[in-house]
């Protein structure tokens, strides 16, 4: 019998490669092809390609289902893994879909990252099997810990029957009240700092934990940060820094940018900024949500900076005008607020629509000021144009980020030598008025 598996081993090929391959003739490779359930195929006529289906621990396809804003689940294809490291993306009966030479770019953003993400390893690794260390994890070791456990991750999209089984059966979550903050939000963070799990996977390093809360917007999913209940320089530093976030994401909010909604609670001597998701709508509605880096990694094939990857994006009409200009602009104030954390992952797209759209601002503040891994801290920023940039933008967010930095000095909220860094940067600002004034 002809062995068609092992001619698939080493990748898809084309129909005319298959029968070239196998000495075979058409009719004998559409007749074998009938008796094989393990071989998928895509395109028409000479396009048509053949993959051979790569199980992983037993499975074929994966279900891929889609929470809309009603909280309601739909049906939005399966994932079928191919030999050696590829998936079909399998849309409908039609057979249309996409073939990838990994995991689907959008599904990027779902594998564990960051401080929750490798709390939220560590706690599934031993019953799935897999290493503690999410770092090292594959891409099929990622679809089977998003497959089985995936339940709330980024975005609004599930993977896998088990995982969509588990978010049917959650129950409905409870907002925390003012007062019951003040009680479960130190005992989160003293959760999440030993190592228990709280909450879902999300990107980024600071401590924080994920809870669903009563907020001046109504009842909403958070994304809580917080400082460490110690004093010292550090934790001061960083408290001055959720600070500076919170006020960062408001003077975006009064220019008229998007901003995530956020407030700062005080107990004891935590602070915490809680931060309300855009990718949640209220008990269990989802958007659609990828990060710049994994839309770059599939339709740039670099990473670039923000307003180069935009203007990008923009010209392959995948972007709509207004993002693009919006997205520059909060770039350039964040250079001006020293801001030295604009990577890829810190910017992110709702995917509803036919183009994406730019989301809110998050992950907003002086990064340039944070304690590093030895603990040492500057104690002055260095605020520079970008000469690729027109002038209108750099006008625009200077006058921002003046404002910024002047209610930062005059906030006694903030330590006496965050305030005088803001009062230096301030000079640095003015200092580029003249240069600014010359710039077309």
């Amino acid at each position: 019998m002809v062995d068609i598996s092992a001619a698939l081993l080493a990748g898809p090929l084309g129909a005319a490669e298959l029968l070239r391959r196998l000495n075979i003739s058409q009719a004998t490779l559409s007749r074998q092809l009938r008796q094989q359930d393990q071989v998928v195929k895509w395109g028409k006529a000479r396009a048509t390609r053949y993959a051979l289906l790569r199980p992983i621990r037993g499975e074929s396809r994966f279900s891929l289902y889609q929470v809309q804003p009603s909280g309601q689940a739909a049906q939005a294809g399966w994932l079928l893994p191919t030999w050696p490291q590829g998936s079909w993306l399998h849309l409908d009966a039609e057979q249309r879909g996409t073939f990838y030479e990994g995991l689907p770019w959008f599904l990027s953003d779902m594998r564990p990252q960051g401080f929750l993400g490798r709390l939220w390893g560590r706690e599934h690794a031993t019953m799935l099997g897999l290493p503690e260390d999410i770092r090292v994890w594959s891409d099929e070791q990622s679809l089977v810990a998003l497959a089985q456990s995936g339940i709330d991750m980024p975005g609004n999209l599930i993977v896998g029957s088990a995982a969509y089984q588990h978010w049917l059966l959650q129950t409905a979550p409870v907002a925390f009240d003012d007062g019951q903050k003040r009680v479960r939000y130190p005992q989160l963070a003293e959760q999440a700092l030993g190592g228990d799990e709280a909450g879902s996977s999300a990107g980024g390093e600071q401590p924080k934990f994920l809870c669903y809360a009563t907020t001046s917007s109504g009842d909403r999913h958070c994304l809580v940060k917080f400082t460490l209940a110690r004093q010292g320089e550090n934790s001061q530093r960083w408290r001055d820094l959720l600070r500076a976030e919170h006020l960062a994401l408001q003077q975006l909010q009064s220019s008229g940018l998007a901003a995530a909604r956020s407030q700062l609670i005080t107990v004891g001597g935590q602070l915490f900024l809680e931060v309300e998701r855009f990718d949640r709508i209220a008990e269990r509605g989802r958007r659609g949500l990828c990060s710049l880096e994994a839309v770059s990694a599939e339709f740039l094939g670099r990473q670039q900076h923000w307003p180069d990857a935009l203007n990008e994006l923009l010209r392959q009409h995948r972007l709509d005008t207004a993002s693009m200009q919006r997205g520059t602009l909060q770039w350039a104030f964040g250079r001006l607020i020293a801001n030295s954390d604009m990577h890829a992952g810190n910017l992110s797209f709702f995917t509803d629509g036919a183009l994406l759209q730019l989301s809110p601002a998050y992950d907003m503040l002086p990064m340039a000021l944070a304690p590093n891994s030895l603990g040492h801290m500057r104690d002055e920023v260095n605020l520079t144009l970008d000469f690729s940039l027109p002038g209108d933008v750099w006008r625009a967010a200077n006058t921002m980020a003046k404002s910024y930095w002047q209610t930062i000095a005059a906030d006694e909220a903030f330590s006496e030598e965050f305030r005088r860094i803001a009062r230096q940067a301030q000079q640095q600002l003015v200092a580029l008025d003249l240069t600014l004034t010359r710039m077309v």
